[in-house]
Parts: structure tokens; C-alpha cells; sequence
């Protein structure tokens, strides 16, 4: 089972997280269907994926997201201590934020590695939920197992807004990189666009 894919920046490599532990590389411009590049330190499934230019990031229900940076050859792994079943970047690339099963959003420094702040109120116990940062990094937002999806304020982190979205768990939520929009994804079958 293949839990996340996406393509680098130059849509050359392809690289996807599985449910076998690893996190597998494909060349788009090969034929091959051999990957060019498996990490496999995992110890459970990998749920999510994110990439820069130089580096692979991955969350893990092991409780771990891990950074290979490609140039260096080097792993640093940031123990979170609960199943991650999302990860997403902020958009000036320096936090990393992720979704645990235990009901918390965690934000992570990436140079230094300190917990900088938690995201409670909704559930996520059993479910693969997406979280993100709104296009200005000002709230972080994500969905919850009773159909709520949250705003939370980025710094103070207190709920700022939330609202029954779906009749069910929203799965997936993306905010769209220039203007105030989301789109919402959920369990009872829709896809919904929502504006500011």
C-alpha cells in the first residue's frame, strides 16, 4: 500500500511513502519501474511525505518524522512519541507540522528541532487526517473525525475558528498558495472549496 506520493520541485523524481516501512524514489524520465533510491530505517508505516530541493521528510506511525538530506547522505529523526499520520511544511520552509493520533497538531522548528507549539480541540485517533498552514503562515488549519475542520492562530495557538465542514472525517484539507481559499476532502464523499 502507497500512502503519499509527490513530485520534486523539477518534476523529474517521484518519491512515495509505504505501507512496507520505506520511502522509495522514482526517476519520471526512466522507463525502469525499479525505484533509484529505497530508506528503509523506518520501524512502521510511513503515512506522509514532504520534499525541498535537498531533502526528503517523512512521518511515520512509528512516532517519527525523519529528514534525509540527499547531498550530506545524513538522517536526523525527531522522536514525537505518538503515531504522525500527516506532516506539511510552512511555507517559508523553516517548521515542519505534524498530525498525531493522539488529537495534537505538533509545529517543530527545523533547524533546531524544538517543539515550538501544540494545536488541540479536534479528534484524530483513527484516522490518516492532512493539516496545513494557510498561504501566510498565520494559523495552521486541519480537520477533525466529527466533521469539524479548526483554524488555529499559529503562535498563541487558541482556536480561532471552526465549523461543521462534513458529515464525516475530513481526510484531506489544502489551502491554496496565493488567495484566502481551502478545499476539504472528507470520508462522506465530497470535495469541498471553501473562501474567506
Amino acid at each position: 500500500m502507497v500512502n503519499a506520493v509527490k513530485f520534486n520541485d523539477y518534476s523529474a523524481v517521484v518519491v512515495s511513502a509505504g505501507y512496507d516501512r520505506s520511502v522509495r524514489a522514482w526517476d519520471c524520465r526512466s522507463h525502469s519501474t525499479e525505484p533509484i533510491q529505497i530508506i528503509d530505517t523506518f520501524t512502521d508505516s510511513v503515512m506522509s511525505v514532504c520534499l525541498t530541493k535537498n531533502e526528503i521528510l517523512a512521518g511515520s506511525v512509528d512516532g517519527t518524522v525523519r529528514t534525509f538530506d540527499i547531498r550530506l547522505g545524513r538522517e536526523i529523526s525527531d522522536d514525537f512519541g505518538h503515531p504522525v499520520n500527516c506532516i506539511s511544511l510552512s511555507n517559508d520552509g523553516n517548521c515542519v507540522l505534524a498530525s498525531c493520533l493522539d488529537s495534537t497538531l505538533r509545529l517543530l522548528d527545523r533547524t533546531t528541532g524544538e517543539l515550538l507549539q501544540e494545536y488541540k480541540g479536534h479528534t484524530c485517533k483513527s484516522f490518516k487526517m492532512d493539516c496545513c498552514l494557510t498561504n501566510d503562515d498565520a494559523h495552521v488549519t486541519g480537520g477533525s473525525e466529527d466533521g469539524f475542520i479548526f483554524f488555529w492562530d499559529l503562535v498563541d495557538a487558541s482556536v480561532v475558528s471552526s465549523f461543521r465542514a462534513h458529515s464525516s472525517v475530513v481526510t484531506s484539507v489544502s489551502y491554496h498558495p496565493k488567495d484566502n481559499c481551502m478545499i476539504t476532502s472528507s470520508v462522506d464523499s465530497t470535495i469541498r472549496v471553501w473562501k474567506a
